[in-house]
């Protein structure tokens, strides 16, 4: 009987010991396409959110920076967009106040390489001969994004416009810098009436 008992005992222990190993087999099974189904979904949903941002991104006609009493207006037209996040496209400067007093008003276009996950964005240009990076984020999808320029200390709001509201912007901005250099010429001549009135008083 008490070998007929420790027999028992090993055989129950032996089947006790299968049946932990296959429950803890299919334990980790079940978790293991827990995992693969939940990595699937999220990356299902991540290539879903992509598709849509470059999908409207595509749309966009282009980015204008522009302040009312600014001293330029900028505007970056994406040429390219790949969904694998590269960017091609140009910078258009306009700016007032240069150094030339005849011809205030100057344009300058500079060729844009970037990338972006459709949060961070990232371009990469040539300016007087060097290297310049233009860094920021998509605030609102495709709408608008934030961008440091080599020409202020703090990131610029892009938002997206259509080509007629560009080309209103544009021509609205030359129209400022033409009637700022005829005030410019009108205060000049004044002022040298009022001198010359005063030296010929005395």
């Amino acid at each position: 009987m008490n070998k007929l008992t420790w027999w028992g005992v090993a055989v129950l222990t032996g089947v006790l010991i299968v049946v932990a190993i296959w429950c803890a087999r299919v334990t980790w099974e079940d978790r293991n396409d827990a995992v693969n189904t939940a990595l699937d979904q999220s990356e299902e949903k991540e290539n879903t959110r992509l598709k849509t941002f470059f999908s409207e991104l595509k749309s966009v006609y282009g980015y204008l920076y522009s302040t009312e009493n600014g001293k330029f207006q900028l505007f970056i037209k994406i040429d390219e967009a790949l969904l694998q996040g590269e960017l091609a496209g140009s910078l258009l400067i306009m700016e007032v106040d240069t150094e030339d007093k005849n011809n205030p008003y100057e344009e300058r276009r500079y060729v844009l390489n970037g990338i972006t996950d459709g949060h961070m964005v990232k371009f990469i240009t040539t300016v007087d001969g060097k290297k310049a990076t233009l860094e920021g984020h998509f605030i609102k999808g495709a709408t608008s994004f934030d961008l440091s320029f080599w020409k202020t200390d703090e990131k610029l709001v892009f938002n997206a416009v259509t080509e007629e509201e560009f080309k209103q912007s544009y021509e609205e901005f030359k129209t400022k810098v033409k009637n700022r250099k005829d005030n410019k010429c009108e205060t000049y001549v004044w002022y040298g009436t009022l001198l010359m009135k005063k030296t010929g008083n005395r």
